[in-house]
């Protein structure tokens, strides 16, 4: 699936009770490598808002783990927003967790939507997953 890739750090204080990361820490992890994947497309953090999401754990990131691996490509495209694919891979290799995020661009200035351009339409396209 990788249309990117990036490593992310995992950071003592996500460890939960049960000697994990926690679930709402897999937010941030996933949010780190979306930024990533999308300011290679000339999109900035404050250039989008996160319209919906859903996620699903499928194993354990462990405490020994010192980084994972965030993968994200895009689904659907439209005049406004962006549906992407996440994937959270565990060093082995495993995924432990895949998401979906619909994502709305944003102009901050104005603070409300505003459309995907024409030169990030063009380089998101190449990014496609099936």
């Amino acid at each position: 699936m990788a249309a990117g890739a990036y490593s992310v750090a995992t950071r003592w204080q996500d460890l939960d009770g049960l000697g994990h990361v926690n679930h709402a820490a897999v937010f941030t992890y996933l949010e780190e490598g979306r930024d990533a994947f999308l300011r290679e497309h000339g999109i900035g953090r404050e250039e989008y808002v996160v319209g919906r999401c859903a996620v699903e754990f499928r194993g354990e990131i462990e405490p020994g783990h010192e980084a994972v691996t965030v993968e994200c490509g895009v689904l659907e495209l439209g005049n406004k927003s962006v549906r992407t694919v996440e994937r959270i891979l565990a060093p082995g290799g495993e995924t432990v967790v895949e998401a979906e995020f619909g994502i709305v661009l944003w102009d901050p200035e104005a603070r409300g939507t505003r459309a995907i351009t024409d030169a990030e339409r063009a380089s998101l396209s190449g990014s496609e997953v099936g």
